[in-house]
């Protein structure tokens, strides 16, 4: 019978190093899920491939829940200085922490205020984990190698130090990226997972770049 670790590791090989996504349901239990990190924010993202700011999604116990929907158009963004209406600025006008925003919904203009505030994390189930592994490791980045730089087991919980190493497909960019892998195993599957991601390296090896808030004059 195989230890915490070794199913942990064989995990990663398969998973990960291999692209055997169609074996997932070997390592991970049926009720898998993987657990998010709490964050500050408005709680909605949006869909701005049209050159519009199309409302794709609001989160649960979000400030934007209970005012926003999805496929609600985003018009305008406006604080106490400035409201911002072009495609552009309103991009800039929501990293603001407290504004009101316009929004078209069928025939109706509308207007709400929302206030950046702690959203908890999201729980991602085993199918929705499982897809968006595979969009990650077959389209996003081909040629993605992790390696274990240390591994601890207590009981039914094993944390791995994982270091990514990949190209970006569509950037053609190389990225160097580490993770901690907190889980919880049962029967010698993956019941639960807490994912602690090194975003700075990720993004910042892409090429994108972190961009200050605005401070009061």
């Amino acid at each position: 019978m195989k230890t915490n670790v070794e199913i942990i590791q064989e995990t990663i090989e398969q998973i990960v190093n291999q692209k055997k996504i169609d074996d997932w349901d070997q390592f991970f239990s049926p009720d898998y899920v993987a657990r998010g990190a709490p964050f500050i924010g408005m709680g909605f993202s949006r869909d701005t491939s049209e050159k519009k700011h199309i409302i794709q999604m609001v989160f649960p116990g979000s400030p934007a829940e209970g005012k926003l929907q999805t496929g609600d158009e985003l018009l305008w963004v406006e604080d106490e200085n400035k409201r911002w209406t072009t495609h552009e600025e309103i991009e800039q006008g929501l990293r603001g922490r407290k504004y009101t925003i316009g929004v078209r919904r069928g025939d109706q203009t509308l207007e709400y205020e929302l206030a950046k505030d702690l959203i908890k994390g999201f729980d991602t189930p085993t199918d929705q984990a499982k897809s968006e592994m595979r969009e990650f490791v077959t389209n996003q980045f081909p040629d993605l190698q992790a390696a274990i730089k240390l591994i601890l087991a207590d009981g039914d919980m094993v944390v791995c130090l994982l270091e990514y190493r990949g190209t970006h497909a569509k950037f053609e960019r190389e990225a160097v990226w580490r993770e901690a892998w907190f889980t919880r195993l049962s029967d010698g599957r993956i019941v639960e997972g807490w994912p602690v991601i090194d975003e700075s390296s990720f993004f910042r090896h892409l090429g994108y770049q972190l961009i200050p808030p605005a401070t009061e004059a």
